[in-house]
């Protein structure tokens, strides 16, 4: 057991059919439904076989928002807080209205940790995934590093966040 696995991850990893499907894992494209879980052993199962599979992304698709931020929460507690990240479906609004801002900027932290490999765990819904959200080019576009020690000038800043949409 690493320091950071849960007793429930590690109890689960040293089942016969955990072991087996982390070693014959679904091929890339493939799905697999797991079906009569209770409680939060679903997101168990997924916890698990993520320590497993250190180069899977897992896509955790929950009937509802209050079902997939229970499941975010579920893989945070058993992986910790960069692991998984929820990707949130919008509010129901009318056609061409935008979403709430905070959803927005959810969804595009959630994308840009699975783009940058800091979560390999992707909870939504079956709505959220059918939304339209920012092409991966837009959203490198709309990042700004800066480190300790890096000097930048308060006009050149209030530019580049203007830029990003930022007011």
């Amino acid at each position: 057991m690493t320091p950071r696995q849960h007793r429930v991850v590690e109890a689960l990893l040293s089942t016969p059919a955990v072991q087996a499907l982390a070693k014959a894992p679904p091929t890339p494209g493939a799905r697999l439904r797991i079906t009569g879980n209770h409680g939060s052993s679903g997101t168990a199962l997924v916890a698990a076989l993520h320590e497993a599979l250190p180069r899977q992304l897992f896509v955790v698709v929950v009937e509802n928002p209050e079902a997939a931020a229970r499941a975010e929460a579920d893989m945070v507690a058993l992986l910790g807080e960069p692991a998984a990240r929820l990707f949130p479906q919008g509010e129901a609004r009318f056609y061409g209205e935008e979403t709430d801002p905070r959803i927005g900027g959810l969804r595009v932290e959630a994308v840009e940790a699975l783009f940058s490999g800091s979560a390999r765990v992707f909870v939504t819904t079956p709505r959220a995934l059918q939304e339209r959200v920012a092409l991966p080019d837009r959203l490198a576009r709309l990042r700004l590093e800066l480190e300790v020690g890096d000097e930048i000038g308060f006009q050149l800043l209030v530019e580049e966040l203007e830029t990003m949409g930022y007011e």
